[in-house]
């Protein structure tokens, strides 16, 4: 067995994960090779040292809780007063356009009904409208005048 996979099945066993089929080969590497027994030496040391007797206590869990609350950074408030204006416009902007491109949007297929005068007219005024549209007002007169005189009246 190689040191790299004895280190390896090591930190397995210590987390008690290591299958026990390899506990046997293990064993067997560690008792011929002087490395792994220090590796492994050097495991249990400092599993030792890192071992705490008991938890710390509620109150000094307080008492670094405060100090580190004493020592942090002090917090400098963002000033964003000069900035609510242009983000108050900004808003409205983004309001407008969005409520221009809803109600203008190109998925909508839109129509202008457009009707002349002309149009408004009965069959009959259509065609009186039509003969007499290119007509100045004193032709117009005119006309009207020689009309009423073909009619006997006058």
């Amino acid at each position: 067995m190689k040191c790299l996979n004895a280190e390896k099945l090591m930190l397995l066993q210590d987390s008690g994960e290591m299958p026990a089929r390899q506990a046997n080969p293990l064993a067997a590497h560690l008792h011929d090779c002087k490395p792994c027994q220090q590796f492994q030496h050097a495991l249990l040391e400092s599993q030792q040292a890192f071992q705490a007797a008991e938890e710390p206590s509620a109150k000094a869990l307080q008492n670094v809780l405060r100090e580190a609350r004493v020592n942090a950074p002090e917090r400098k408030p963002i000033r964003i007063f000069g900035l609510k204006p242009a983000l108050a416009m900004a808003a409205s902007v983004l309001i407008g356009l969005g409520a221009f491109f809803t109600l203008f949007s190109y998925n909508r297929v839109g129509m202008e009904l457009m009707v002349t005068e002309t149009q408004l007219l009965e069959a009959e005024d259509q065609m009186v409208s039509v003969m007499y549209s290119g007509l100045s007002e004193d032709d117009l007169a005119f006309n009207f005048l020689m009309t009423y005189e073909g009619n006997g009246q006058g």
